[in-house]
This record gives C-alpha cells, structure tokens and sequence, in this order.
C-alpha cells in the first residue's frame, strides 16, 4: 500500500479538525452544567437565609409567652447583596420569609402571622432580627445598636 504525503497531511488536518471540534462540544456541555450549578449555589444559599429566619420565627410561635431571641443575619451573601423581608410588608402576607438575592426570589411560610414586618432593603446594614413572643403574638424587628 504507498499512500502520499498529501494524504496523509489530510488525514492529520481531519483528526485535527475532528479534535478541535469534539473539544469545543465538551466546552461548551461543560459551561452549561458549571452555569446550573452556579445557578443552584444561588438559589440555596437564599433559601438557607430563608430557613433560618422561618426556623427561628417558629420556633417562636411554639414556646410560652416571654421568648425573645436575636437572630443575627450576614450582611451579604458569598460577597453580595441580598434583601429580605418578613412578614406582613407592602406585598408581602402576614406569613411569608422573602428572600431576594441576585434576582432569585425565594418564599417560606411561617407558621404563625406577623403582621408588622419588617424589610431589610440592598442598601441598609443588615445586623439581626429580634424576635418576641408576647400575648401569643409573635413580632420582629430590626436589631438596633442598643440591641433589645
């Protein structure tokens, strides 16, 4: 069998061509899944904040009456702002944890009402959340410098 040295440098190109193409289909299938995964370390990450507000909050509605306790919430999340609002605020019911963070809204419900809510916005320092049960009614506020 002779095969010439132009076939077989069009081989070489072929295998070549097919290589580069075969690479650039694993890339792009590789970006794809690292992009669904950034996706749902977003998605968590607010729904964590989430549970440990809603956690907290009924925690609350279960105890005696006199329970107070400061829930202390990072100012942002993995490096970036978030806002949350709970309770009853503008839109929001009377038994929801909204969590918003990189245009991912996450929603919780809360076993018992609170009907004056509270909203931590982008711009404002995010310290905790003081919560209280008195009456059987179960409130929160935002922790201030002077604490309680």
């Amino acid at each position: 069998m002779k095969t010439s040295k132009g076939q077989a440098a069009v081989e070489f190109v072929t295998f070549v061509g097919l290589a580069v193409v075969l690479l650039m289909l694993f890339m792009g299938v590789s970006i794809y899944y690292l992009n669904l995964s950034y996706q749902r370390e977003i998605v968590q990450s607010a729904e964590d904040l989430a549970r440990l507000v809603k956690n907290e909050i009924n925690l609350a509605a279960t105890v005696e009456n006199g329970y107070a306790r400061n829930v202390n919430l990072p100012s942002k999340i993995n490096g970036d702002d978030y806002s949350i609002l709970i309770g009853q605020v503008s839109t929001s019911e009377k038994r929801e944890v909204i969590v918003n963070f990189k245009g991912v809204e996450v929603l919780d419900q809360l076993a018992t009402d609170i009907p004056s809510g509270i909203q931590f916005t982008s711009s404002e320092s995010k310290t905790g959340v003081a919560i209280r049960k008195a009456a059987d009614i179960v409130s929160v506020s935002k922790i201030t410098d002077e604490g309680f």
